[in-house]
């Protein structure tokens, strides 16, 4: 029982460790609305900042890189376009 404790604190520790590495930035507070839209040859984010406060944000592709840094003020838009083969991943604060 104690060897199975111990395995399960090494893993534990392990996985822990391993959360960092794969996201970095903080997601983006649900009032900033993203909407993706899938074209013949291209993916486009289109991204709205709905909240009361402005925003910095970026949009998370996979396979892909992720967009610039974007400060929106309540009520600005941005968008960023990709290839079909990037996956819509999220949105970070930066």
């Amino acid at each position: 029982m104690a060897a199975t404790g111990a395995a399960l604190l090494a893993m534990s520790g392990t996985a822990h460790a391993a959360s960092p590495a794969v996201r970095a930035s903080a997601a983006a507070p649900t009032c900033v609305k993203v909407n993706v839209d899938k074209g013949t040859i291209s993916k486009t984010a289109y991204v709205t900042n709905k909240c009361s406060t402005t925003k910095r944000v970026k949009v998370v592709w996979s396979f892909a890189p992720d967009s610039d840094c974007n400060t929106l003020k309540p009520g600005q838009k941005f968008k960023t376009k990709r290839g079909l083969a990037p996956q819509f991943d999220g949105l970070a604060l930066c």
